[in-house]
């Protein structure tokens, strides 16, 4: 089975009006997600479904050293009945896969994610129980390039504008980048699905390949 390094997923793109969703995430206090890659809190994150009951619980049990209390059963978090995020909760339905965290990740505007890969998350693989990272674009634009890297050597990159709900497979253990040369945020719907069969022929079938 084709493990592609990129791809936009073969499935219907989510068409309803997702700028309410987005409008109500910009009220909300995002927590910076520590990193060697970004400065300040120019790269934060809020839990939707993660291991804790609060939306500051954005991390995963010994992933990283925090002084967050972090219960080791995966739940929702208090957004769940947010109205303005139903919409969410219909364009999760789309995915064949049971959820172990599911985030929304905000880059700022004039902001860059560095150069890196998502190694240190050891659980992120293909195979039954590996965790598959899915990409979904709440609000982007033209201005906003994701950057892959096919490999670490290499200095220049396949450049990419993901659109606003549609559904993106990236292996994250390769090197990507972002930049957000706009004056919007940007915000990403990030969902680790655990592996199984339908997800890997969704990933695998024929389809917008970017990069095999």
């Amino acid at each position: 089975m084709i493990r592609p390094i990129m791809k936009e997923l073969t499935l219907e793109p989510f068409t309803e009006d997702l700028s309410v969703a987005a409008e109500f995430l910009d009220n909300l206090d995002f927590t910076k997600v520590k990193t060697k890659y970004t400065k300040g809190k120019d790269w934060t994150a809020i839990s939707l479904y993660g291991y804790g009951p609060k939306v500051t619980d954005i991390l995963k049990p010994g992933v990283f050293k925090s002084s967050v209390q972090i219960d080791e059963k995966l739940q929702w978090t208090s957004l769940k009945t947010a109205t303005p995020l139903q919409p969410i909760f219909k364009l999760l339905e789309n995915l064949p896969c049971e959820f172990e965290r599911v985030r929304f990740m905000k880059l700022e505007a004039g902001k860059i994610i560095g150069k890196h890969s998502d190694k240190v998350d050891k659980q992120i693989g293909f195979n039954d129980g590996d965790i598959v990272r899915i990409h979904v674009p709440i609000r982007t634009n033209e201005n906003v390039i994701f950057t892959l890297y096919e490999s670490p050597r290499d200095k220049i990159g396949n450049e990419y504008n993901l659109k606003t709900g549609h559904y993106y497979y990236t292996d994250v253990t390769k090197p990507h980048a972002v930049r957000n040369e706009s004056d919007v945020d940007r915000i990403h719907l990030v969902v680790d699905c655990y592996s199984n069969d339908a997800l890997r022929t969704l990933i695998s079938s024929q389809g917008t390949t970017f990069i095999v």
